[in-house]
């Protein structure tokens, strides 16, 4: 695993949950039509109105709230991604026509008043439909007049479109220097961000190392980084904290990393081991406006972290949901953030929905924990409550060290530990945990 030291200043933030409530939206179509299908995937905000794909088209909910859904389109399909970033785009998954026992992808385009099929995949081949539950996410830029879609396959590659879906060109492969396997041919998600033109593609170009693939100029060119050796890549994300910008990175097989962090665009990586179990299948990341990141596990889980992923807590949606994890791949869908509610998506269930208000959920700079070293960094200096328990943690998540503060200043031996980046964890006698981080050298 690697592992980055750049780190020379102190992330510190408390952070307090009390758990709300997930509460299941009505699925009630508006004027008492009865009930949309429960089964629901992606989800899209647009004008403050909520949208889901469904297995049998698209629907929304002007309210957000559910009890008013209207049909949007493409009814009797299965509506597996949107992005309305920019156009009104829907991926489906439908029988391939020149196999029917296979399925393949077709991407519409609303042209406001109904759905129209774009040129991609025109004939309908299976090519273009192998693993499509493997899919997570597709990009649209502007660039000038025009509008760039950027398409993943599993398979067949990155699929581009300069002029808003009516053509299409293939990213070449690349050939892997030490195997059998190609760049930019297993593509599970491609994804944009608000105010760049730089597009990121989660590449799969190797049986179990993942690589993070990088375009600069609207997907017509792309360079790729190594990230780590784990299974399947599913979830990306990009903010900026305090003038750095950090990219999150995530998918299957927990026991290499929940989530992979970068602070320096890709080079190097390191990782948070402090989900357990649940942490498997990593599907989303998003964040909120402060700059707490929310993640999706698609068997069962979603989590939050105040401390820029050094550390995660469970939202407890498992206990609102149940369903076996064993008998499905992904019961969670996605996950989005609007007017400071999570909606969740799921797959036999409906949407469910968690206030961020009355949660309780904060996000404040902490004056309950201070962190020093000693100049021979042989002693770290922990200032925080009396009777907190204090406990040091290596970055992938093992405990080295705990006590109990018996006032307000404790010291603890670190001269046995080795360069690195460790976490400080301080549980106050009334529950309030703070995190912090120190660089030892």
């Amino acid at each position: 695993m690697k592992k980055y030291y750049f780190f020379v200043f102190l992330f510190i933030f408390s952070y307090t949950v009390m758990f709300g409530q997930w509460n299941k939206i009505s699925m009630e179509k508006a004027s008492g039509g009865g009930e949309i299908t429960p089964v629901t995937y992606q989800m899209a905000v647009k004008d403050n109105k909520l949208y889901v794909g469904t297995n049998d088209g698209i629907y929304e909910s002007a309210s957000a709230n559910g009890g008013d859904w209207t049909p949007f389109g493409l009814q009797g399909k299965k509506v597996y991604l949107l992005n309305f970033e920019i156009l009104k785009l829907a991926l489906t998954i439908e029988t391939a026509s020149d196999d029917a026992t296979k399925f393949t992808l077709q991407l519409y385009k609303y042209n406001g008043s109904s759905w129209e099929n774009t040129g991609f995949n025109a004939a309908k081949l299976s090519v273009f439909g192998a693993y499509p539950d493997n899919l997570t996410n597709f990009a649209q830029l502007q660039n000038g007049d025009d509008v760039v879609i950027i398409l993943p396959t599993w398979g067949n590659g990155i699929w581009r479109s300069p002029d808003g879906g009516d053509s299409w060109i293939q990213v070449p492969y690349e050939d892997h220097p030490s195997n059998g396997y190609q760049f930019y041919r297993k593509i599970p998600g491609v994804f944009s961000f608000p105010g760049s033109n730089t597009v990121y593609a989660l590449d799969k170009a190797d049986y179990r190392m993942q690589y993070l693939s990088i375009s600069t100029d609207f997907g017509q060119t792309w360079t790729h980084k190594e990230v780590d050796n784990f299974f399947n890549p599913w979830a990306l994300y990009k903010q900026t904290i305090d003038g750095i910008e950090y990219l999150y990175y995530g998918g299957e097989n927990g026991e290499k990393g929940y989530l992979y962090r970068s602070a320096d665009g890709g080079n190097s990586w390191d990782a948070s081991f402090t989900l357990g179990d649940g942490g498997l299948h990593n599907r989303r990341m998003i964040a909120d406006e402060r700059g707490k990141i929310y993640l999706l596990s698609g068997r069962g889980e979603v989590y939050v972290s105040a401390d820029n992923g050094d550390t995660f807590q469970s939202l407890n949606s498992k206990a609102v949901v149940p369903q076996s994890t064993e008998t499905v791949n992904f019961y969670y869908s996605h996950l989005l953030i609007l007017n400071q509610k999570l909606y969740l998506s799921t797959i036999s269930q409906g949407i469910y929905a968690f206030s961020l208000v009355s949660s309780g959920l904060h996000l404040n700079n902490s004056d309950k924990l201070s962190i020093s070293i000693s100049d021979d960094q042989t002693e770290l200096i922990v200032r925080t409550e009396t009777g907190s328990k204090i406990s040091v943690y290596s970055v992938s998540g093992k405990l080295i060290k705990t006590i109990i503060a018996s006032n307000a200043t404790s010291k603890l031996n670190i001269g046995d530990l080795g360069a690195s980046v460790y976490l400080v964890k301080s549980l106050s006698m009334s529950g309030e945990l703070s995190v912090g981080r120190f660089v030892k050298k």
